[in-house]
């Protein structure tokens, strides 16, 4: 199913989470003519854009799958919000203003014709359907392994790998070399760093593999973006078409000035130091944890990450 009278290709951002895809949507849809949709393979989030559920974390959905699935991106990706639904999971005051909020943006989205953001590190495994269906850009955001595992220390973010172990699909295409220490992980609570290794290697071992069939896509390294954001970023814009205007550029260097803090804060939740930024996880996690997760990810940290990385 096509998307309707929009300005360019659908574009998507994902890879693992706590890898900047949030920084990396926000900067991109400060481009002329770009919407930014947050998330509709999040099913743990009451306003949504997805006008119905999917069934785990992490969905899976094969290439060539039509259906459901197609119906329900093809709305979201022509801004056809889902008002009543969300308006019957309302909780509390900001859930009113956020949904007055969406439903406002996406009615002006529309009618503008404007080319679909959808930045969702929660789809990371439906990216090959999500290219193919809907003729997508796709960028695959990459984060250190230890940054990784720092960040979901700090979050106090566990995962229940049943959701993988749940998707036969997914496993015999993208996770059967994982496969025993899923099991395990599922009959055994692992501490938040382990978890956090075993996660990484699950997202990343699928994006090398991403790598080596789409070429075309951009893989963007975390900590290349945060070394040199203007810089990367324009190079970015250019690769998916879009003009490099001077309020883009303000935006990207107020969201990474060194008078920024490292640490994210309530009130301003997309302006980081960048720069100090990428060494963070040295202060957050111990030696010991560094020294597991090291050994936990190395076979696959070595297509992305070499020995001067840690």
């Amino acid at each position: 199913m096509p998307v309707g009278r929009t300005n360019g290709r659908p574009i998507l951002v994902t890879g693992g989470h706590r890898s900047g895809s949030t920084w990396v949507g926000k900067m991109i849809s400060a481009a002329p003519g770009i919407a930014y949709i947050h998330e509709p393979f999040n099913i743990g989030a009451n306003i949504t854009p997805n006008p119905s559920p999917f069934d785990a974390w992490f969905q899976y959905i094969p290439p060539g799958t039509s259906g459901e699935y197609e119906e329900v991106l093809w709305r979201i990706l022509n801004y056809d919000y889902p008002l009543w639904r969300n308006a019957a999971r309302m909780q509390n005051g900001f859930d009113v203003l956020r949904l007055l909020r969406d439903q406002t943006a996406s009615t002006v989205n529309r009618f503008a014709g404007k080319r679909p953001l959808v930045k969702d590190p929660i789809a990371v495994f439906s990216a090959e359907w999500l290219s193919s269906t809907f003729d997508m850009d796709v960028i695959c955001m990459v984060r250190h392994p230890a940054a990784f595992c720092s960040s979901l220390k700090i979050k106090n973010w566990k995962f229940d790998f049943r959701n993988f172990l749940g998707q036969p699909l997914l496993m015999e295409k993208h996770l059967e070399p994982f496969r025993a220490e899923i099991e395990e992980y599922c009959s055994f609570e692992k501490n938040i760093v382990e978890q956090g290794a075993l996660l990484w290697n699950c997202i990343y071992h699928t994006i090398q593999t991403y790598r080596q069939n789409h070429p075309d896509w951009l893989y963007l390294r975390h900590e290349d973006l945060s070394a040199d954001p203007v810089n990367a970023f324009r190079a970015t814009y250019e690769a998916l078409g879009l003009a490099f205007t001077s309020s883009a550029r303000q935006m990207i260097e107020k969201s990474s000035s060194s008078h920024n803090p490292v640490e994210v804060t309530g009130r301003d939740k997309y302006k980081r130091n960048s720069l100090a930024n990428i060494n963070s996880w040295k202060k957050r996690l111990t030696v010991d944890e560094v020294r597991l997760i090291k050994q936990k990810t190395e076979k696959t940290a070595r297509f992305f990450y070499d020995e001067r990385d840690w």
